[in-house]
């Protein structure tokens, strides 16, 4: 089990994008979003525009979508955890260089994730592998 944590914490640091995907009674909404990584939990970055923030207050269940382009074959990361939005957020680590020359605050928001459960799928491995931490 630590390999794998290990694993999993080694791919979480070497991406920056990720996929969030919000529920609630009203429908479902997905946006691209930087984030960064700390061991296994992750803080996430969105447009203020988005429908994300609005969703978390309904309901703070996520899934996190984590592609791996580097490798030939399909391998991606699915994190499930529940979100929290972050009042204030460490910008600098958050945002691409070419962001923080504005307000971020103004066009961002931020949310800490905490896993539930992660599950790293490698298909260069053999079709349909998947390992899985539960919480």
């Amino acid at each position: 089990m630590d390999e794998l944590r290990d694993r999993i914490a080694t791919y979480l640091s070497s991406h920056r994008v990720c996929v969030i995907s919000t529920t609630a009674t009203h429908g479902t909404w997905a946006i691209p979003a930087w984030y960064r990584s700390c061991a296994l939990q992750v803080e996430c970055v969105f447009p203020r525009w988005s429908d994300v923030t609005y969703y978390l207050t309904q309901n703070p269940r996520v899934l996190l979508l984590i592609l791996d382009l580097e490798l030939p074959g399909l391998r991606w990361l699915e994190y499930r955890g529940a979100a929290e939005l972050v009042t204030a957020p460490d910008w600098e680590n958050l945002l691409p260089d070419s962001q923080l020359g504005i307000q971020p605050q103004a066009r961002y928001v931020a949310a800490r994730v905490k896993p539930e459960r992660i599950d790293l799928i490698d298909e260069s491995r053999g079709w349909g592998l998947r390992e899985t931490l539960d919480w």
